[in-house]
């Protein structure tokens, strides 16, 4: 097999692993991401070998668009290779315990990060509770701030920030693509308009019936 036709398996078999290192960090087994690393790092190593050789096969002409093959491998070969590494050791946020007379001897309770979807109905509980439990907290870096909005986003949302780097620098531009995906208060009405009408009309003049639509409305005092 030609370098070229190496280089070209390599590079999409580097796709893959990305497309594949997208997972729900709370749904892929541990050993499964773990052999998926190091399926990475082989055809990383094919991909370096290959591009080398058609580099300095290639000419004068065609140099710049091998380079340019070679900076989309590197690209989809770091993204992956940091996605895989958060689903095998997903961080934990430190929490300082405050000794007091009242509190010291009580547990603190165990943190439940909010997820979001990209659902735009969900986007205000979900900005609300991240503020609070990881952005005011001042003892974590930027950098540890977006890792852990990396691993509390899935589907569209994480789709939208996936392509930047774990990195003190990256973390304020991630939050301000999310806001300014998410925070358009026509597309939040909408979407919460849109819910109403898929409520199913109540058929029985009950308490329980009445009960059910509150609840699918999203009222809290109904349950």
């Amino acid at each position: 097999m030609s370098s070229l036709k190496v280089r070209d398996s390599a590079l999409k078999a580097i796709k893959r692993y990305l497309c594949s290192s997208k997972g729900d960090a709370l749904s892929v087994d541990v050993e499964i991401v773990s052999n998926y690393l190091q399926l990475l790092e082989e055809q990383w190593a094919r991909f370096c070998g290959a591009q080398q050789e058609v580099e300095l096969s290639c000419g004068e002409d065609n140099l710049e668009m091998e380079e340019d093959s070679r900076i989309q491998g590197e690209e989809w070969y770091t993204i992956a290779k940091a996605n895989f590494k958060r689903l095998i050791t997903p961080p934990t946020i430190p929490f300082s315990r405050t000794t007091t007379t009242t509190s010291a001897s009580l547990p603190l309770p165990k943190l439940q990060l909010p997820i979001f979807s990209g659902d735009p109905t969900e986007w205000l509980t979900f900005h609300d509770a991240f503020c609070s439990l990881v952005n005011a907290n001042a003892s974590l870096s930027d950098g540890q701030k977006l890792q852990y909005l990396r691993n509390c986003l899935k589907g569209e949302a994480l789709e939208l920030v996936s392509s930047l780097a774990v990195s003190d620098k990256n973390y304020g531009e991630a939050w301000e693509l999310l806001t300014s995906r998410y925070k358009v208060m026509c597309i939040i009405v909408d979407s919460h308009i849109k819910a109403l009408k898929s409520v199913e009309k109540v058929t029985k003049d009950s308490a329980k019936s009445i009960k059910h639509v509150l609840a699918a409305c999203g009222c809290a005092t109904c349950t």
